[in-house]
């Protein structure tokens, strides 16, 4: 019953395995002494039980997101994850053990070759076929990246030596250096310190560790008047649950923190967090689950976040993958004023949680004109566009380019204007399946607006899913809804 309810958990279907984890649970309660290897504690069927409540907010809320898995000049059919990338983002390193340019030709117990880095430059808006990223940072054995420097030029390594500790390697514009161990102040002698993230101050660094405590931490560890690595302590309660925290990156804007957790409100293995430091008061807000379709029941973990605030790239094992875990890139097709990822794009930091009092960059609002619309303009911007589609597609018929020309064409009259996409599918099959299709609707009337040359930050995209309305055929509910705004109403 348990691992029915696992896999009914893994395929979104929430309330088929709450019945089954309800079921092994009463089990459990009335078998208390049985200790057979079959069992599983109570305990992590509660937090199954957790999970999967918590996913009908999660899971199924609208987003603003699209995942595009990066091909195979970057993934392979091996496990490919922990993607780091430079401030300018046109350089990537990253973790893989695939067999093609591995140092070593020798596999591990799990059959799996030993962990390499390597790296790949963006060209011409194209990632180039990566490659290995050679001595000395490689060995014959596991060589795992953690972080990057903003400039590119310092790379953190994790490595089994000790019992897992961080180490760094330099890169002088020619060559890499030889990795050295970080200071004792954050490698310990506990099972691991296995994650690492630099902050805007070079006094202050982020890492994860199991020291202390029976799951991995995030800590920060300071440096004294003389510049060596001398104080750690927790990030704290807010951050920290008593389950797994990992792979910790402190955002440009200098205060926002990404992280994966099992614990918190996630639904199912790790996921990906987000949460702001305000000086003020010197406390982390509330973690907030980034939400499908960046997070699923399964891991996502290694989470780096663009300066612009408009892309991510982590490690997951989802469709569209070339093979175990890939590296998948997030993007973010809502307005800057509500966008969930943290942008420095102003030029300033924001508040930084290293320079605790240091005032927020303040952002220009842009004036909004006075626009004397014509009468068919103004008829134009009152409708409710819709473009409907076929059971399961989401091409755009050519029935509708008609309507969406003459937005297009008013979108580029008037620069005042902005456009609002929702999905929608019919209330037939799997809500996941219906989310999923609802969002790649309005994906594909965001790309068409996009390529008419309209700048996709005017443009907001959200997948609903279905909504039952007993007003509505099936053939009206498989629909895209645009609705023209202006900036002054968003």
């Amino acid at each position: 019953d348990y691992y029915i309810g696992r896999g009914y958990q893994y395929g979104f279907e929430f309330d088929e395995a709450l019945m089954y984890y309800e079921r092994y649970k009463n089990k459990l309660l009335k078998n208390a002494s049985y200790r057979g290897r079959d069992r599983t504690r109570v305990e992590v069927v509660n937090r199954r039980i957790f999970e999967c409540k918590n996913a009908e907010e999660i899971a199924m809320k609208p987003t603003q997101y699209s995942i595009v898995p990066l091909g195979d000049a970057i993934n392979s059919p091996w496990p490919d994850y922990a993607p780091v990338l430079n401030e300018k983002g046109n350089m990537m390193i990253f973790t893989s053990r695939r067999k093609e340019g591995n140092s070593s030709e020798d596999v591990d117990r799990d059959n799996f070759y030993f962990e390499e880095i390597f790296i790949s430059w963006k060209v011409n808006g194209e990632w180039t076929r990566a490659r290995n990223i050679g001595e000395p940072i490689n060995t014959k054995y596991h060589d795992a990246n953690i972080a990057l420097s903003s400039d590119g030029n310092r790379l953190y390594l994790y490595k089994d030596e000790g019992n897992g500790d961080i180490f760094y390697s330099d890169f002088d514009g020619n060559s890499w250096s030889d990795p050295k161990r970080l200071s004792n102040k954050i490698n310990s002698s506990y099972y691991a310190e296995s994650s690492v993230s630099e902050t805007s101050s070079p006094d202050v660094i982020l890492y994860t560790s199991n020291r202390g405590n029976a799951g991995f931490d995030i800590n920060m560890c300071m440096k004294d008047s003389k510049g060596n690595w001398y104080k750690s302590k927790s990030l704290g309660p807010v951050i920290n649950t008593k389950y797994d925290e990992e792979s910790p990156f402190l955002s440009y804007d200098g205060k926002t923190l990404y992280f994966s957790s099992k614990g918190h409100k996630g639904y199912g293995g790790f996921d990906i967090f987000r949460s702001v430091y305000d000086s003020t008061s010197g406390q982390w807000s509330e973690p907030e689950n980034l939400g499908y379709p960046i997070n699923t029941p399964d891991d996502e973990i290694y989470f780096h976040a663009t300066k612009d605030g408009r892309r991510g790239y982590f490690a997951s094992v989802r469709e569209g993958g070339t093979g175990f875990t890939d590296i998948f890139m997030v993007k973010y097709h809502g307005d800057e004023t509500h966008e969930l990822l943290a942008s420095a794009s102003v030029g300033e930091r924001g508040q930084d949680y290293t320079t605790p009092g240091k005032p927020s960059a303040e952002v220009p609002s842009e004036p909004t004109e006075s626009v004397a619309f014509e009468a068919h303009e103004t008829k134009l911007m009152s409708m409710n566009h819709r473009v409907y589609f076929n059971t399961s597609r989401s091409a755009i018929e050519d029935v509708h380019r008609v309507q969406l020309d003459s937005i297009v064409a008013l979108l580029n009259k008037y620069k005042v204007l902005n456009i609002e996409i929702a999905g929608y599918a019919s209330p037939d099959g799997n809500p996941r399946y219906n989310l999923d299709l609802s969002h790649k609707r309005a994906l594909i009337v965001l790309d068409y607006f996009v390529k008419k040359g309209i700048d996709e930050s005017r443009i907001v995209a959200r997948g609903y899913g279905s909504i039952e309305n007993a007003d509505e055929t099936k053939e009206e509910s498989r629909r895209v809804e645009v609705k023209i705004i202006s900036k002054k109403d968003k």
